[in-house]
């Protein structure tokens, strides 16, 4: 038997992800949570009120969220790259 018969699976092709398995948690239970939350809410934006759906303001929020991540971790990034 070869030393490449004994070789652990590699993070690329096989095994199983950690961190993928956890964004698979998250996501199931963040629809689940949105689902869960399906009421209609008196919602106050800054300049009207209005009356909408929960899910749209939680999935407003959750694009908010990962738009604002999403530019502070490049301009995190390209400041470690200098």
């Amino acid at each position: 038997m070869s030393n490449d018969d004994q070789r652990s699976p590699s993070r690329d092709g096989g095994g199983t992800n950690p961190r993928m398995i956890a964004v698979i948690v998250a996501a199931v239970l963040f629809v689940w949570f949105i689902i869960a939350n399906s009421q209609v809410v008196d919602v106050t934006w800054w300049v009207f009120n209005t009356q909408t759906s929960l899910i749209v303001v939680i999935l407003l929020s959750a694009l908010l969220g990962a738009g604002i991540t999403f530019f502070l971790m490049r301009r995190h990034n390209r400041r470690d790259q200098r």
